[in-house]
Formats: C-alpha cells, sequence, structure tokens
C-alpha cells in the first residue's frame, strides 16, 4: 500500500504527447514496402483475426487523428527528422523498409500483421523500438504454433518471444536515451508485478485466448488457443472493474482509497504517459446543496523542460515534475479535510485517454476525439458525521 498525505489540492495535470527518441530497431534494410502483404493478404486466410485487429488500437496507431495531430506539434518544433523516430512503433512497416512518403498500403496500417510476425527478437530493455525485424524473408511468419497444415500460404515458424511480455517491450518500454526520462513504462511495471510472478503474459489479458480455428477458409485444424487481435485494451472493455474507489471518515478526515484491481501494470499505463486518471471529491450540506468540488490527485506523468517550465510535450522533457501511479495489486491512499457544514461526500475516478490539459486546443483545431471521451473508473459515497 502507498500512502499519499493530501489537503485535497487541486494538481495540474501533464502533457500527453508523442516523443521523439532515436530508433534502436534492427534491420538489415533488405525488405522494400512492397514485398510486404497488408492485412487483406492475411485476411483472406485468418478472417476472424483480420476483423479483430480492424477494432483495435494497433490498426489505427498510424492514422488515429490525435497521434497525427501531435505528431505535426513536434515536426513544427523539431522539423521532418522526427518522423522517423515516430513511424518506428506507430508505422513500423513504414520505418523497417523506409517508406517514409507512405506509398505502400501496408505501410499505412499502423502495427500490422506482416510486421509483428517478422519480429525474431525483442531487447527489453529501456531502448526505444527495440525489435529485430527479419526482412530476408517477409512470407516467413512467426507465431506461437509450431505446426501448420501443408496448404499454408506461406512459411511458418514458432517463436517463443512472441509468448511472452518481453515482445510487448518493443514499443512498451523505453526510456530517453542518455537522460533516462520514463516515458513508456507498462512493461517495466508488469514486470515487477505479482501477475508477471505467477507467469502472467501481456497476451493473457490484451490477447485473451479462445478455442477455435485460425484459418478456417484452408485449414480444419481446431485450437485451444487462438489468441484474439483485438488487443484489449481501455477501449476494448479492459477498463471494466479495473479499479475500486472506498471512502470513509477516519480522525476527522476524508480518506480516499483507490485500488488497481485488474491491471497486471500500474495505472493509468500505457499511451506514453499520455493517459491520465482524476480523482475528485465533492462536498453537500444536510440539505443536499452542493459546498464545493475539489480535485484530489491526478494520476500519470508530468514533463519540466530544462528551465523548470511545466507541462511540456515528452520531446521537450528535461526531467521528471511529478509521477504518481497505481501500483498493480496496489491501493494508493489520499486524505482531505472535511469543509464545515458537510454531511455528504461524493468522490469519483475518471479515466483520461488524453490529458484534459490538451483537450481544448484539440477541439480548435477540429480533432476528431472520437474514442478519447473520457470513462468512470469507479464511485464512492460517505455520509460525514
Amino acid at each position: 500500500m502507498i500512502l499519499r498525505g493530501s489537503a485535497c489540492r487541486g494538481v495540474a495535470s501533464m502533457p500527453g504527447l508523442l516523443l521523439v527518441l532515436a530508433m534502436s530497431m534492427a534491420s538489415s534494410g533488405a525488405a522494400r514496402a512492397q514485398d510486404l502483404r497488408p492485412a487483406s493478404f492475411c485476411g483472406a486466410c485468418h478472417g476472424q483475426i483480420r476483423r479483430e485487429w480492424e477494432t483495435s488500437a494497433m490498426a489505427k496507431s498510424w492514422k488515429n487523428p490525435v497521434f497525427q495531430a501531435f505528431l505535426a506539434d513536434a515536426k513544427a518544433q523539431l522539423g521532418e527528422k522526427v518522423l522517423a523516430s515516430c513511424i518506428a512503433c506507430h508505422a513500423p512497416a513504414a520505418a523497417v523498409t523506409a517508406d517514409y512518403k507512405f506509398e505502400s498500403r501496408v505501410s499505412q496500417e499502423g502495427v500490422t500483421c506482416n510486421f509483428c510476425h517478422n519480429v525474431s527478437a525483442v531487447d527489453p530493455s529501456s531502448k526505444p523500438a527495440s525489435y529485430t525485424f527479419e526482412d530476408a524473408n517477409p512470407l516467413l511468419m512467426r507465431g506461437p504454433y509450431s505446426d501448420s497444415d501443408p496448404g499454408s500460404a506461406h512459411s511458418f515458424v514458432y517463436s517463443e518471444i512472441h509468448t511472452k511480455g518481453e515482445f510487448c517491450a518493443a514499443c512498451h518500454n523505453y526510456s530517453t536515451p542518455g537522460t533516462d526520462i520514463p516515458i513508456e513504462m507498462t512493461y517495466g511495471r508488469w514486470k515487477t508485478s505479482k501477475a508477471a510472478a505467477g507467469g502472467k503474459q501481456c497476451q493473457d489479458c490484451h490477447m485473451p485466448p479462445y478455442a477455435g480455428q485460425a484459418a478456417p477458409r484452408i485449414s480444419k485444424m481446431n485450437r485451444d488457443k487462438v489468441h484474439a487481435h483485438s488487443f484489449r485494451g481501455p477501449r476494448g472493455g479492459a477498463l471494466d472493474s479495473v479499479a475500486t474507489l472506498k471512502a470513509v471518515v477516519e480522525g476527522g478526515r476524508l480518506k480516499l482509497s483507490v485500488a488497481n484491481r485488474r491491471a497486471g501494470h500500474a495505472l493509468p499505463g500505457g499511451g506514453g504517459g499520455m493517459r491520465v486518471i482524476a480523482l475528485s471529491v465533492s462536498f453537500f450540506g444536510g440539505a443536499g446543496e452542493s459546498l464545493s468540488t475539489t480535485s484530489v490527485q491526478t494520476y500519470g506523468i508530468q514533463y519540466a523542460d530544462a528551465k523548470g517550465k511545466t507541462p511540456v510535450p515528452k520531446w521537450l522533457a528535461a526531467k521528471v515534475a511529478r509521477q504518481t501511479e497505481i501500483p498493480p495489486e496496489g491501493t494508493v491512499v489520499e486524505w482531505c479535510q472535511i469543509p464545515p457544514k458537510a454531511k455528504k461526500a461524493r468522490a469519483i475516478l475518471v479515466y483520461h485517454f488524453i490529458d484534459p490539459a490538451y483537450v481544448p486546443a484539440l477541439k480548435q483545431r477540429q480533432v476528431d476525439l472520437t474514442g478519447h471521451q473520457p470513462v468512470v473508473l469507479a464511485r464512492a459515497e460517505t455520509k460525514l458525521p
């Protein structure tokens, strides 16, 4: 349990933008964009898997309008050189084939089939884009199976890394080179969790398996485990009951307990620091009248530049100004002073896909925020003496 003192003060929110980093991916550069197959090619046999993937954040990682808006900001500040760094994880097929003009269809598909299933190794350290892409034979697919029907449209090989959480570390565990400012910490937080110690992998939650056929059009092979490719995340039901909130009075103060009940990593997690979770409380009088609403805590990470200005975008980060998380299997406690005449308290915990500090500017630019609406994680209410 983590205990934090608070006078129920408002806490400034942190920026949720993209980071410009040097790529550490390994690729011989032999593959050309036209050598890689688009998802529609794979979907001819793997129809269900393709349909699942099309709904995922992976499929939208390049075309996501919020990402594109932040990328435009980064280019305006640092120039076109930032593109190569960002696409290493947001459009890796373009990165490994050096298709910087996105002339190929597969380059525009975000994190697509032919990319993931050609990764042969991942360095789970804090390097960005720490994957090895095997481009000598783009139609040799790597995955969790050691068998397949002879009629397959491609050759295959068993890949243990595809069954391990370390695979996800390629883009979900990195710090700034040299200064070690944490940017994406999801893998690292999972690695030290009880879930990881118990053998649970990222894929178990984010790619839950089901019994069925992986390629029913050409194979009737039934498998006990076909992993879903919707990459279940905060927009796909992963937030359901992920956290609990309790409110009680102790020692004349309001005690708010926020518990991470289902995530195998710290919350808010993911998004490269873009996401925040806001805890607030409202107080009411004896007749039900509203007395006050106060921001208690904002969970997430906030950066400062070399002059101490905060918040700043991650690509300008010189240090971490504030870092608050709800640890895996952990509980965070916040304390609030109770206003005079208050007879009831209502607390609410809200998940923000985008730091609220950036939403007004995005709306002004008419950026499509569909799918980025805040989600209420939990509520709590208690009577006051």
